[in-house]
């Protein structure tokens, strides 16, 4: 009878098991299809001008010279040590371009798809950690957070290691966590191979073995610990020791993977230097301009790394480590301002609510505009909040605002339905920052709108030399008859602005299409609205809380370990977010874990006040 029921039910287990892989696996495969759909709508969204495009260039620059062959000079560089452009980044991330190249042809829209797939996969890996420190429902929440992430889409279509370095570091986590419960050697191995793969990409994560190796001998038995955190440290140094050994062979100095540190700790300086009593510069050109002044070298003027780039960067070095010497209480708190930013969600472009367009601007070429507004006719029929009045040559209409939202909006002007525009207008920003939008003409619905636009300050040039920049938005009008034209003011504290604008003009593209993509994407975007750090650190602190309180503070620790190593060691440096993209996975998978927690607490509640009522 024993063996009897065995039989019987041994079926029932591996079908149980079988329909669960269908389940996960189900799972998975929604979670990455919709964290597709939403990189592919910022794709199309931002096809006519995509983001980072100045810095993607550098990178395609040396990936060409791999791409063409030439393995020698990717190696050394144009001419070392002097020239050190080649080695301004880890050259992991040109070597993936011309990979993809290689494979796929050499043109942008290969290297983005192929981006745009692999970020993807992240929700993926996050579903993994979240499954394995909790339930499957959770780990679907985080997931679902990674997929609809703006911050995440948004870098995700920049032709940058960003995106992709925090992949390899999420799987090292990944095997770690796994690792507490199941310790094998191989486990380590692989988390340092794949830190090492990361910093082949960023060199972000240079420290981060170290840290990881020192909690590895904190979290794991004392009979093991030592193998298994020389194990890890050992594969990070041994996969990143290829980029030192070229770096010290071609330049002659001991450059672990990139020299561009001492540019972003003196500007990171001279950004908290409110008082400019340090004399440090703030960006990039004022570096240059700020060596070539110092040095009597006018060639060094707008080259960061050529001429004598290893030189100026080790001075640029000892002249930031010279200021946190002799102020260390005011660098420390410039660190822990830096370390309390990193846990804002920063706001980003929102999908857009109507559809992408379908054409390209060039349908533009040889057209009449569909209608042109002049600064006259602007002045005189727009609703103007601003002070406002017409320059000497009534070319553009100058207008200043302070306190003020909306500080320009045009009269209704005609369009036809179904039809992809072009809107075009010259603007010169003297102070603060504008966004144009486009508003349906009925009743104020958001068209499009571009991205927050300044004044130009990486060069000598004083609000009153500002030049004007064409400003052109594309949008999809569905059922409109009129539109208007709003500036708005691009600051949250509605700070003062002055600038100028020219002609405002339309042109059309062609009959509109795909206009059934507005509802899922007012859904995306309504979703979207609550990735804001108001939302979000409440969430993930409340996460950790609960972690704490169910006594996986072993998890916890490893799942905070990127989270604390950029708020420890990238504070150091100036920053932006996506250097610290990495950290916010973490994030998410907590405030996943207060969401469902939340979630659950809610639906008890239901159930109680449901079994009242009923008796």
């Amino acid at each position: 009878m024993p063996e009897q029921a065995t039989q019987t039910d041994t079926p029932t287990i591996a079908q149980t098991k079988r329909a669960h892989r269908l389940r996960i696996g189900a799972i998975c495969m929604a979670l990455f299809l919709l964290a597709l759909g939403v990189r592919l709508c910022y794709w199309q969204d931002n096809r006519q001008s995509f983001v980072f495009t100045g810095m993607a260039e550098e990178y395609k620059v040396h990936a060409q010279v791999l791409y063409a062959g030439d393995l020698m000079r990717f190696l050394r560089g144009d001419d070392p040590p002097s020239d050190a452009n080649f080695v301004k980044h880890p050259p992991g991330y040109p070597v993936f371009v011309a990979a993809v190249w290689k494979l796929f042809g050499q043109s942008d829209r290969a290297l983005r798809a192929v981006h745009v797939t692999l970020d993807a996969t992240a929700c993926l890996i996050v579903f993994l950690i979240a499954a394995e420190l909790f339930s499957i429902s959770v780990a679907t929440i985080a997931g679902l957070l990674v997929a609809l992430s703006p911050q995440l889409a948004y870098h995700s279509i920049a032709l940058l290691p960003d995106p992709l370095a925090p992949l390899p570091l999420l799987v090292a986590i990944w095997l770690l966590i796994r690792a507490l419960k199941r310790p094998r050697l191989f486990a380590f191995i692989w988390a340092g191979v794949l830190v090492g793969v990361s910093c082949w990409f960023r060199s972000n994560a240079l420290l981060l073995p170290p840290l990881l190796a020192v909690l590895c001998w904190f979290l794991f038995a004392r009979g093991a610990r030592l193998r298994y955190a020389l194990a890890l440290l050992c594969a990070a140094v041994l996969v990143m020791a290829p980029i030192t050994i070229r770096n010290y062979v071609a330049f002659h100095h001991f450059i672990p993977l990139s020299v561009s540190a001492g540019i972003t700790l003196v500007e990171g300086i001279g950004i908290y230097d409110k008082e400019k009593k340090f004399g440090l510069p703030d960006n990039d050109y004022n570096v240059t301009r700020w060596e070539a002044e110092m040095y009597n070298r006018p060639d060094y003027l707008g080259t960061r790394f050529k001429p004598d780039g290893v030189m100026r960067e080790q001075a640029r070095v000892a002249r930031g480590l010279a200021v946190i010497r002799q102020h260390p209480f005011w660098f420390g708190s410039v660190m822990l301002r830096r370390a309390a930013d990193m846990l804002r969600f920063p706001r980003v472009e929102l999908v857009v609510a109507q559809p992408a367009i379908t054409h390209t601007l060039a349908d533009t070429e040889g057209t009449p505009p569909t209608f042109t507004l002049a600064p006259a006719e602007l002045h005189a029929h727009g609703d103007t909040q601003a002070q406002a009045t017409l320059t000497s040559d009534t070319c553009a209409l100058r207008f200043a605002g302070d306190g003020l939202s909306a500080l320009l909006v045009t009269p209704p002007l005609t369009v036809q339905p179904r039809t992809d525009y072009l809107l075009r207008l010259p603007l010169k920003i003297e102070q603060g920052s504008l966004v144009v939008d486009v508003l349906d003409g009925r009743d104020g619905a958001l068209l499009a709108a571009t991205p927050i636009l300044h004044p130009v300050s990486y060069l000598d040039l004083t609000p009153d030399v500002q030049p004007a920049v064409t400003v052109l938005r594309p949008f999809v009008n569905d059922d409109a008859t009129q539109v208007r034209v709003r500036l708005r003011n691009g600051d949250r504290h509605n700070a003062r602005v002055v600038a100028e604008v020219g002609a405002v003009e339309a042109f059309a593209l062609g009959p509109a299409a795909q206009t059934w993509t507005r509802y899922p994407r007012r859904l995306l975007r309504f979703v979207q609205q609550f990735f804001l750090t108001a939302w979000m650190l409440p969430l993930a602190i409340l996460g950790a809380v609960i972690m704490f309180r169910a006594r996986q503070r072993r998890e916890l620790l490893l799942l905070l370990a990127l989270p604390l190593y950029y708020m420890c060691v990238q504070s150091i440096l100036w920053t932006e977010f996506r250097y610290i993209i990495a950290m916010h996975y973490a994030l998410l998978i907590l405030a996943a874990l207060a969401l469902h927690r939340l979630g659950v607490m809610l639906w008890r509640q239901a159930q109680r006040v449901q079994r009242k009522a009923a008796t």
